[in-house]
């Protein structure tokens, strides 16, 4: 499961900044854990592929969070990593409350309007500071979408769907 996405190298030790894409970042970015490299899809991928990462330190750092792991000892290293997605097992990881679902489960979910069908797939999801967004490939181009009450109007997991309420200009590109 994807929980983390490295957005630069900080420091001359190889620490990275890291977005946290988990809501528990205490517990996955705490020294002595252990997290995988991989890809947007949440897979294990790339010439990291099954890269073990073994974290030394993680703390809270303005809206990011600053790891730093055994494996990256100096800045250039660690700035050959901006933009890779951070892994962890999901067996390490607390059950989700029935409202809620992790960030990594929406990349891939198919999504429809009610009553028009199917109009596309999530490639990507956003942590803005007005909340989450998502960004939907359609047929013509790639909208965001805010993950807002007022447009999603719901969430079907055994399908694999996000539903959105019918809104004139909503996917409009």
């Amino acid at each position: 499961m994807i929980v983390g996405k490295v957005r630069r190298a900080h420091g001359v030790r190889g620490a990275w900044a890291v977005e946290s894409l988990t809501s528990a970042p205490d517990v996955i970015f705490t020294a002595g854990a252990v997290i995988y490299a991989g890809d947007r899809k949440g897979e294990l991928s790339g010439d990291a592929a099954g890269a073990l990462l073994h974290i030394e330190d993680g703390r809270p750092m303005n809206t990011d969070w600053l790891v730093r792991v055994a494996e990256v000892t100096d800045r250039d290293v660690a700035d050959s990593w901006r933009g890779r997605y951070l892994l962890a097992d999901t067996a390490d990881m607390p059950e989700p409350d029935d409202d809620e679902v992790y960030i990594y489960a929406l990349i891939g979910m198919q999504v429809e309007v009610e009553g028009l069908g199917h109009v596309g797939v999530v490639r990507d999801v956003y942590d803005a500071p007005q909340g989450l967004i998502i960004e939907v490939e359609t047929a013509t181009g790639r909208p965001l979408v805010p993950w807002h009450p007022e447009i999603i109007d719901r969430l079907d997991e055994e399908r694999n769907t996000i539903v959105l309420k019918p809104l004139d200009g909503l996917l409009d590109t």
